[in-house]
């Protein structure tokens, strides 16, 4: 868990995840090798609209430029679209229509999308619509909230309890909260003790909460740290990038959290700061 007792060692993965997406910040109209009137136009609509997903549906009309290599949309709660509050979401195109569930969206709370192709003549946007989320229903088991000790089985240093081994001196005990204006997401705040939050989903039926890959640290050296299932396949070490560390839980206030590591991704290899067959977290009286 802390830093300064942990030795490094190199885990070499093959096969890095990839994400290619045009950027919004580009200047359009800069770029474009051919005028306006030839770029494709769009007539967009949201349809299944919920609490927290909406889908986004674009019929796109050619009008000159026809080699359209990306398409999908821009969604963000900010109508201008800044860089690091929005998300792209690629959608393929098929017979000149593209729709893509756009999912996590927060309650009662407004979001601006365009629609947008990407081609070898260059970009073009929709107009900006806008939709607002239905108030969520009722987080279910609240019995989740609450200040939280972490004890840690690690393959590599045993059992590390952070009552004992001072986790909570710099930043104080790990608390769990609801998602302000979420149904079933939780705020997660120093995990593994150092500060940072990550965001679980919870399922009330099967009494598990999912965390997708998130930074839990950073290093000096190595970068951002960041929390990943992990599994053993011929006595190799496997990193999951696509999938989440699965947690269970019960009503007597004990989280398990199975299978789960700190891993920075450092010159083509992922670097293991510790890895955990189970962690629980128990739930320190009020």
């Amino acid at each position: 868990m802390k830093l300064n007792i942990i030795r490094y060692c190199m885990l070499l993965l093959g096969a890095m995840l990839m994400l290619v997406s045009c950027n919004e910040s580009v200047d359009a109209d800069k770029y474009n090798r051919v005028s306006k009137e030839l770029l494709p136009t769009f007539a967009t609509q949201s349809d299944s609209l919920s609490f927290d997903r909406v889908k986004l549906k674009a019929t796109i009309t050619l009008n000159g430029d026809e080699n359209i290599m990306e398409s999908g949309f821009f969604v963000s709660a900010n109508d201008e679209f800044p860089e690091v509050a929005t998300s792209i979401i690629n959608a393929e195109q098929h017979d000149l229509e593209i729709e893509k569930w756009v999912d996590k969206l927060v309650g009662s709370t407004t979001y601006y999308y365009k629609a947008y192709t990407y081609s070898e003549n260059g970009f073009a946007f929709s107009e900006v619509k806008s939709i607002t989320t239905d108030e969520p229903p009722v987080f279910e088991d609240t019995y989740l909230f609450g200040t939280y000790n972490q004890i840690d089985y690690s393959i590599r240093y045993g059992t590390i309890n952070g009552e004992e081994s001072g986790y909570w001196d710099e930043y104080g005990y790990m608390t769990i909260k609801q998602v302000e204006n979420t149904y079933n997401q939780i705020e997660v705040y120093n995990y593994w003790g150092y500060g940072r939050i990550i965001i679980g989903v919870v399922d009330f039926e099967s009494k598990t909460i999912e965390f997708m890959p998130q930074e839990i640290a950073a290093s000096e050296g190595y970068g951002s740290i960041k929390i990943y299932k992990w599994s053993m396949l011929d006595g190799n070490m496997q990193i999951h990038l696509e999938e989440p560390v699965v947690a269970t839980y019960s009503e007597d206030g004990v989280i398990e959290v199975d299978m789960w590591g700190a891993f920075a991704y450092y010159n083509n290899g992922y670097m293991p700061f510790d890895a955990c067959s189970t962690t629980e977290l128990i739930k320190k009286e009020e």
